[in-house]
């Protein structure tokens, strides 16, 4: 049985993405994890709470998940169960990837604000540390099954099998179309795009609806935002490229300022490259 591992933190975008994940996994006889990390005001770290008190916050923590849990168990009839934890995000949740062996990550992405502008947020951060796909839905989307794929293609990053592997892993389990789109500002990669070996080769595609478009334009992210809209996709996919410290300090992720703006779930891919 497939196990998809659903974070969250109570909020509404959270709630919406654990109602989105819940209805895929009856449709797909997945089983559900919650994932949580508990985490104590700085009000009581300031007061030196007691380490009854922080016992107490832990079971009300567990009350309060194992209820979630039953609830959406008993609403879906799908297996759900749920993870506790405390400390480092991106840790506690590598734990927990161990531990139920998930085959991919859903997160609720809430609007984004000025300190998230500056210092990113939690799905920003697993976007670019944590090596399973993770499917970001905005705090408004319903799930109504994947039809429609576009897969926001990069010839200037390398692609590994292992993603390319999670991508046709995403198309075959939910029957879905695909578009390879592709947007550069110069002419010359769109023959790169044609003679890129690594999209097809080993996979049979004539088992795949699959479409490429290429457009020459310097508003990259405008463009995906269009053609988003324009093939009324259900899903758009993406690999976050890793840029050094160098790279960083001129470049900002595609696929992060896309899981602000997009408007359908999104797919981020890990590279996997260690």
């Amino acid at each position: 049985m497939k196990t998809i591992i659903v974070c969250t933190d109570f909020s509404r975008e959270a709630e919406n993405a654990i109602h989105y994940a819940a209805s895929m996994a009856k449709q797909n006889q997945y089983n559900i994890v919650l994932f949580n990390l508990q985490s104590i005001s700085i009000h009581a770290l300031n007061a030196q709470a007691s380490a009854d008190f922080f016992y107490e916050q832990t079971l009300k923590n567990q009350k309060k998940l194992t209820d979630k849990a039953n609830a959406i168990g008993t609403l879906y009839t799908i297996k759900t169960e749920y993870y506790l934890a405390s400390g480092n995000f991106i840790e506690e949740l590598n734990k927990c990837i161990e531990s139920v062996n998930c085959n991919f990550i859903v997160m609720g992405m809430t609007e984004k604000t000025l300190e998230q502008r500056l210092l990113g947020n939690t799905v920003t951060k697993a976007i670019h540390r944590i090596k399973k796909p993770i499917l970001i839905i905005p705090g408004h989307i319903e799930y109504t099954g994947i039809r429609k794929i576009l897969f926001a293609y990069d010839t200037h990053k390398s692609i590994t099998w292992s993603a390319m592997n999670d991508i046709y892993y995403f198309i075959n389990e939910f029957d879905s179309e695909i578009e390879v789109f592709n947007v550069s500002e110069r002419l010359e990669d769109f023959e790169e795009v044609i003679h890129d070996i690594d999209l097809n080769s080993g996979y049979d595609l004539d088992d795949i609806k699959y479409s490429f478009k290429m457009i020459q334009s310097i508003e990259i992210i405008k463009a995906i935002e269009e053609e988003v809209k324009l093939t009324s996709s259900d899903l758009l996919t993406m690999v976050p490229y890793r840029y050094n410290l160098v790279e960083s300090l001129f470049h900002r992720s595609k696929t992060a300022i896309m899981a602000y703006k997009n408007k359908v779930p999104l797919l981020s891919i890990p590279l996997n490259i260690d």
